[in-house]
């Protein structure tokens, strides 16, 4: 429920709002970072407050989010925790700003507007329509008043009217894609030789002398690291049964509750016929550019076929090779003017010539493939556990609770918590600060292993976060101090280290030695390959987003200046694996925005302009902060 809720609330601040529906995510760590005895604020706007409550709901929202984006990639060891504070609080202040200048400009919203936002979100629906009794049911679950949400929505609303005036009408100008376009478009075509480190190990010789020198110098680096064997109690939300069980009614409430989430909206095939006409064409090309259109209608019309047509007549070069074909779209993907008509059309009717910012297009309906409900029995898991997500929830941190406080009570033991949560004490196996496996390959369980308080005290580590609603306590079972390995035990391991260093340089300085024989003119790309018995590579032309050659080859080859008439441009680089790569740039052909398909040069519009919104909100930002007065107490750790 609590999804549907975020994806129906829109807006700069509408994170914020989202914040208050949350369940706090962690129960340790973050409250003392914003609570200090001096202030209860963590930035004043103008004059305006920004709570640690406030703060503290958009750092769990900000997480929350990360959390669903990596799905199970997701890693709290990996998290950059100062960062994820900062952008908190920088929006939050983004937000404060955002709405003192819409205040300023005179926005508002009317309790209708905030009426209607409420009445469209699903999960305050029963039976098809906005239900009070659930709206304050789900809202007091919460902790929330209805009239603070709704007052947070009101100020959602104001502030997207205001952003939206800014960036939903910034247009890019008509020069600056196909001009951008010259260089993420260009395409390169260049010859390339590999010198392989392979080639130069085999002249490398590395005595032993050397060896036991480099093993007395760098002995650091070959030292067995301390290890510790650790026992440990993991809770985990996705494992906890909360003892009830899910019916077939309430499974198809919530099935017709999100009736919308399971349907596959209708798509449209269609064929059309490109007459261009420029956005900025006068009244003249654009009456000859729909008298062709016109004509290509009247010719269809008398029965002359689609395909010949567009292949003949269209102006879209993606769509006219295919006879006009479009493939399947729904809505949302085609400029508004040509979606609308689209969507008219029966299958095998005909379009009068219809304009969109591309010019004048003549449209066919092919097919059309109606939207299709997944059936309850498809989705039956994911309801179910939705369904008992909360219960979950709520019998996970009370466990969790317990967990903390039993293993701080009771600090050198873990049977105590195992007996009373009716957990199973695990093993990690060995584990070094930098390397463990299971739980242990997470930073934070490695960090708490290893500190003073739970290695050298013998405590029990406080519960650790490895997961969304996912943590462990552990105490170290078994240690074993750092030794330095044998010199025997690392000899080929330093051998090989020696020989590819050596190897590297020397490759480098043939390299280095054919590239100038090359620009002097003194050799060619082909009589170094005869002589070093390798093969030269030719690619046609390429963009620089190519799968192959290698990204070492394309990136060396981008980085040439472009050649002089015939002669090509040579460099040379070592890639990271340690070979030699000599590159022969012969042509460089700049992107050409107007050859791109209809559908092709659109998305790239919009995506441009997004782009260029984007811009003038962060600047409109930019000028609101520098004329504001902002101040950050200083907190510990902050």
């Amino acid at each position: 429920m609590l999804l549907a809720i975020r994806e129906r609330i829109m807006g700069v601040v509408g994170w914020v709002i989202l914040g208050f529906l949350v369940v706090a995510f962690a129960f340790f760590g973050l409250n003392s970072y914003l609570q200090t005895d001096a202030v209860n604020y963590v930035a004043v706007v103008n004059g305006e407050e920004i709570s640690p409550g406030q703060y503290q709901r958009t750092y769990d929202l900000l997480r929350r989010r990360l959390e669903e984006q990596l799905g199970q990639g997701f890693d709290p060891s990996t998290l950059n925790d100062d960062m994820l504070k900062a952008t908190a609080l920088q929006q939050l202040i983004n937000q404060t700003l955002t709405l003192q200048a819409a205040d300023s400009e005179g926005f508002a919203a009317s309790n209708e507007q905030v009426a209607a936002k409420i009445g469209a979100i699903e999960a305050f629906r029963a039976d098809g329509v906005f239900s009070k009794e659930k709206y304050e049911q789900i809202l007091g679950y919460q902790g929330i008043r209805p009239a603070e949400f709704e007052q947070s929505l009101k100020r959602d609303i104001i502030a997207s009217q205001f952003t939206s005036g800014i960036s939903a009408t910034a247009a890019a100008p008509e020069q600056s894609l196909s001009q951008a376009f010259v260089l993420e478009g260009q395409q390169r075509r260049f010859k390339y030789l590999l010198l392989p480190l392979s080639a130069f190990s085999d002249s490398v010789t590395v005595g032993a002398e050397e060896i036991a020198s480099y093993y007395e110098a760098h002995g650091d680096a070959f030292m067995t690291p301390e290890r510790v064997r650790a026992q440990y109690l993991e809770l985990d939300v996705a494992t906890l049964d909360p003892g009830i069980e899910v019916d077939e009614q309430a499974l198809q409430a919530l099935y017709d509750e999100q009736a919308s989430k399971y349907v596959t909206p209708e798509e449209r095939h269609a064929r059309h016929i490109l007459i261009r006409l420029s956005p900025d064409a006068d009244d003249a090309a654009t009456t000859a550019a729909l008298e062709k259109a016109d004509g290509v209608v009247s010719r269809l019309r008398a029965g002359e076929e689609f395909a010949t047509l567009a292949t003949e007549l269209s102006d879209d070069p993606g769509s006219a090779a295919n006879g006009g074909d479009l493939g399947f779209f729904g809505r949302g993907i085609m400029a508004p003017e040509f979606e609308n008509a689209v969507f008219e059309l029966q299958p095998g009717e005909l379009s009068k010539p219809v304009k969109s910012p591309f010019g004048f297009h003549v449209i066919e309906l092919v097919e059309i493939r109606p939207e299709e409900a997944t059936p309850l029995a498809e989705v039956r898991d994911e309801l179910t556990n939705q369904l008992l997500s909360a219960e979950r929830g709520d019998l996970f941190y009370e466990k969790a609770e317990a967990l903390s406080n039993i293993a701080f009570e009771q600090p050198d033991t873990l049977q105590g918590a195992a007996d009373e949560l009716g957990l199973e004490i695990k093993d990690t196996g060995w584990v070094s600060a930098n390397n463990g496996t299971g739980v242990a390959e997470h930073d934070s369980v490695r960090t708490a292993l290893f500190s003073e308080d739970v290695l050298d005290n013998g405590n029990n580590s406080a519960a650790i976060e490895i997961g969304a609603d996912h943590v462990v306590v552990l105490r170290v079972a078994e240690r074993k101090e750092a030794t330095r390995q044998p010199l025997e035990t690392v000899r080929e391991q330093i051998s090989q280290l020696l020989n590819d260093e050596e190897a590297r340089a020397l490759a480098e300085a043939k390299g280095n030695e054919l590239i100038a024989g090359l620009q002097s003119g003194d050799t060619t790309l082909v009589s170094i390959a005869e002589t070093e018995s390798l093969e030269v590579q030719a690619t046609e032309l390429i963009t620089r987003n190519v799968s192959e050659p290698a990204a070492a080859v394309v990136t060396a080859a981008f980085t040439v200046s472009a050649p002089d008439a015939d002669q090509p441009v040579y460099k040379g680089v070592m890639s990271a694996s340690g070979d030699y790569i000599i590159v022969a740039l012969e042509e460089v052909k700049a992107g050409d925005f107007s050859s791109l398909p209809a559908m092709a040069q659109e998305q790239l519009w919009s995506n441009l302009n997004k782009v260029h919104g984007a811009a003038e909100m962060a600047a409109v930002l930019s000028n609101l902060k520098t004329q504001a007065s902002i101040t950050i107490p200083e907190q510990d750790g902050q």
